[in-house]
C-alpha cells in the first residue's frame, strides 16, 4: 500500500507539472517551494507552502513583460538571475557557480528601504534559468549586465 501511495504521488506531480508546462527553476526553500514555469505563452513564479499557492505572479502580454534576466560569466563563475518587481518589492530568482561553489535561490528585496531577504535553496529539482536568457529582457539597472 505505501508503494502504491508513493507511485500515485509521482504520477500526479509528472501529470501536474512536467507535461502541462515547461519549468525553469524548482526549489525547495525555508519559506515554500519556488517554481518558475511557463505555461501557454505566460511566464509564472509560484511560492508554495503546504500544498497552498500563498504568492504568484505572471507575466502580462507578450515577450514575458515583467521578467528580466541578468547573466554574467567568466572561468569558473556564472551567475544568473531572472527578476520582477511587485507592490515595492524586488523578487529575483538566482543560480550561482563561483569556484565550485553553488549557490540558488530567491531575494526579496523592498524597494523603499532596501533590506533584502535571501531564502536559499535547501534542495533543487530544476535549475534552467540560463534557457531565459533568450525569451527575456536584459535588466540594464543591475550591475551584473547581460553577456
Amino acid at each position: 500500500m505505501r508503494h502504491y501511495n508513493l507511485l500515485l504521488l509521482f504520477v500526479m506531480f509528472l501529470c501536474g507539472s512536467s507535461f502541462a508546462s515547461d519549468e525553469y527553476f524548482l526549489c525547495n526553500t525555508a519559506k515554500g517551494i519556488i517554481k518558475l514555469d511557463e505555461n501557454k505563452g505566460v511566464l509564472r513564479y509560484t511560492l508554495t507552502k503546504d500544498r497552498k499557492i500563498e504568492f504568484k505572479y505572471e507575466s502580462k502580454g507578450d515577450g514575458f513583460s515583467g521578467f528580466k534576466y541578468n547573466h554574467y560569466s567568466r572561468f569558473q563563475t556564472d551567475y544568473f538571475n531572472v527578476s520582477f518587481v511587485n507592490a515595492g518589492y524586488k523578487y529575483t530568482i538566482f543560480s550561482y557557480y563561483e569556484y565550485e561553489n553553488e549557490n540558488r535561490g530567491v531575494s526579496v528585496t523592498n524597494l523603499n528601504s532596501k533590506k533584502e531577504s535571501i531564502y536559499n535553496c535547501k534542495s533543487v529539482g530544476i535549475d534552467s534559468l540560463s534557457n531565459l536568457s533568450e525569451k527575456l529582457a536584459c535588466d540594464k539597472d543591475s550591475a551584473l549586465g547581460c553577456g
